[in-house]
């Protein structure tokens, strides 16, 4: 029976100890040396070095040094390898224990890339508890991710292989955040071509770019740098709706009360369904305001009636407390 590579460390680092314990002891012993000038001879010995020595060596000191050469070469060259072996050995424990989990993902979302979008993206599906995958092919990156806690596959998102090993046929949605746009291109390319049924959201830097991956298959494409002029001219023109939906889009810090915007189906099983919306307790009982609502055909009506029956399959643009809307999910069967 083999033994565990953990005790193997133990022994190693005890007989390291010991080493230094005896050799300290023998020219302590041997030629008289004190205690720090004993030591110094055991560390320079063990490490060859080569150091000056304390002070001439007798006979019995030099048939010492020997033996401690020899036993001390050995013993660190065991030692060195056994550490090697275990961190080697976790590292592939860990890989195997990611791996199995990404094996169990279904209905997650693949991110490419963990630049600055990716991040962001990251830690929003975290705050939301959204099972994800991150495909990142820098070595360093991949472990700072699991040391984070996020699965991660080590590749380049443009290549097959890696969508493959991020489980993109039982994936419902992929965002492709790389830095370059041929890059982003090509992730479109080869996500719609693996899997026609995912929802793809891409990154683009300009219009140009952003008509292409709408051409290659994405269904959304964003461009951050649009985006921001478009916040600050609101931030200019339109202080108090951006104030305002700054409120409705801040992390959750206190959960329970934050104010939310979610989109909530309605399945044929719940409650709800078929309902008027007068006839449901989501503004009376839940203080959550319908938006609008997207049939299943894809036609959205703002600012719904009371009258408006609630039909199987349709979506349900909800503003109000976190806490409540989690509540309608749960009543709709969003969550278990």
């Amino acid at each position: 029976m083999s033994t565990p590579p953990a005790r193997r460390i133990r022994y190693a680092l005890f007989l390291m100890a010991a080493l230094l314990l005896l050799g300290t002891g023998g020219y302590m012993l041997l030629e008289g040396y004190a205690l720090i000038d004993a030591l110094y001879m055991t560390v320079i010995t063990l490490g060859t070095v080569g150091y000056r020595e304390v002070a001439p060596l007798s006979d019995p000191g030099k048939l010492f040094t020997i033996l401690l050469i020899v036993g001390g070469i050995g013993t660190v060259a065991w030692a060195v390898g056994q550490s090697l072996e275990y961190f080697i050995n976790s590292l592939a424990v860990r890989r195997r224990r990611m791996e199995r989990s990404i094996a169990k993902l279904e209905q997650h979302v693949i991110i490419c890339g963990y630049g600055r979008i990716g991040r962001q993206v990251a830690s929003q599906l975290r705050e939301r508890k959204v099972d994800f995958v991150i495909i990142e092919r820098a070595q360093e990156m991949i472990e700072a991710l699991d040391a984070m806690g996020f699965l991660a596959v080590d590749g380049n998102a443009t290549d097959d292989a890696a969508l493959i090993r991020a489980r993109i046929d039982h994936a419902s949605t992929i965002v492709a955040t790389l830095p370059t746009n041929a890059d982003n291109v090509y992730v479109v390319l080869s996500a719609r071509n693996l899997n026609s049924d995912i929802r793809i959201v891409a990154r683009a830097s300009d219009a140009t770019s952003a008509r292409k991956l709408q051409q290659a298959g994405a269904d959304k494409v964003i461009s951050p740098y649009e985006i921001g002029g478009h916040y600050i001219a609101n931030a200019v023109l339109r202080p108090h709706v951006v104030n305002f939906m700054d409120v409705v889009n801040a992390s959750r810090d206190d959960a329970a009360q934050s104010l939310e915007i979610e989109e909530l189906g309605v399945s044929k099983a719940c409650s709800y369904a078929n309902k008027k919306l007068r006839d449901t307790d989501i503004r009376s009982g839940l203080n959550i305001i319908v938006l609008a609502i997207r049939t299943p055909d894809g036609e959205f009506e703002y600012n719904p009636s009371p009258d408006t029956r609630l039909a199987p399959g349709c979506m349900l643009i909800c503003i109000g407390i976190a806490e409540n809307l989690d509540r309608l999910a749960q009543a709709l069967g969003q969550v278990e």
